[in-house]
């Protein structure tokens, strides 16, 4: 479906808000939050390290692995029954988000072709405020993220981002305020390590996320993309489900439809009765 709108309206406010951190005196102020975003979340780790597991946890918040722990925690959220999508929705809905996703790359490699021939990209925090609590000098062990030499936009924050938005397009119900408390924890590890700056995730992760959503919800690309794919892997989908424990927990509500297009096309000349 084609939503105009909601394709202007979405444009609209990510225009805005590279329009806020191009302006001179707008960019002042998201200066001055950078500053004090960084000195707070950065500074915990030193007015908190003698808190058992503090430290460790955000070293290990911002390490690769973790963002494998991401995507694990969203697929979570989204084959809850309720939480996203009705339970018969959950495997289609799930497809079109990991189509979302190979949108969200496109539209992130064209941005930073964008910022790179623009120069808007820069160092991140903990390459220019001093003091900066590191934490790949608390933990040498992990291989913690803590400096980016090119911090804007924030792709971490746009995935999270982007998972928040789809989930609040899609339904809107009692589980929303954790959707966004978990997108917003999900943002904190790179702030707090000092990798990004919060206006690289607000504005650059903001904008890759609201361009994506534009093309992706407010127009009927993502259907014509996710449907044919999600038609032809169901049989699939369907093996998984009847196996233990996703048999019991989400029955034959979730089944899906055992054919691709071209077989489902197929079967429906083969019914055409004879002229």
């Amino acid at each position: 479906m084609f939503r105009p709108w909601m394709l202007l309206s979405l444009s609209l406010v990510a225009t805005a808000l590279l329009g806020s951190w191009l302006y001179p005196p707008s960019r002042s102020a998201w200066d001055e939050l950078d500053k004090a975003t960084f000195f707070l979340l950065n500074g915990s780790l030193a007015s908190l390290r003698d808190v058992p597991g503090w430290t460790a946890m955000w070293a290990f918040m911002n390490i690769r692995f973790f963002d494998l722990v991401t995507l694990v925690l969203m697929t979570l959220f989204m084959w809850t029954p309720g939480v996203t999508f009705p339970k018969a929705e959950i495997p289609a809905g799930t497809v079109r988000f990991a189509i979302l996703l190979l949108f969200l790359l496109a539209v992130r490699g064209g941005f930073h072709h964008v910022v790179n021939a623009f120069d808007w990209s820069r160092p991140g925090p903990s390459l220019v405020f001093e003091p900066c609590v590191r934490l790949s000098e608390l933990h040498p062990s992990l291989p913690s993220k803590d400096a980016s030499p090119r911090s804007f936009p924030g792709d971490h924050a746009a995935v999270a981002l982007l998972w928040a938005g789809f989930t609040l397009l899609t339904v809107r119900n009692r589980w929303s305020p954790l959707v966004l408390g978990m997108t917003c924890f999900l943002m904190l590890p790179r702030l707090v390590s000092g990798a990004h700056f919060l206006s690289d995730d607000l504005v650059g992760g903001g904008i890759v996320t609201l361009c994506t959503l534009a093309f992706g919800a407010a127009t009927p690309l993502l259907r014509m993309v996710s449907d044919p794919v999600y038609a032809c892997i169901a049989p699939l989908i369907n093996r998984v489900l009847r196996i233990w424990p996703f048999r019991v927990l989400y029955g034959a509500d979730s089944a899906a439809p055992e054919q691709c297009e071209h077989d489902n096309d197929a079967a429906a000349h083969k019914q055409r009765p004879a002229a």
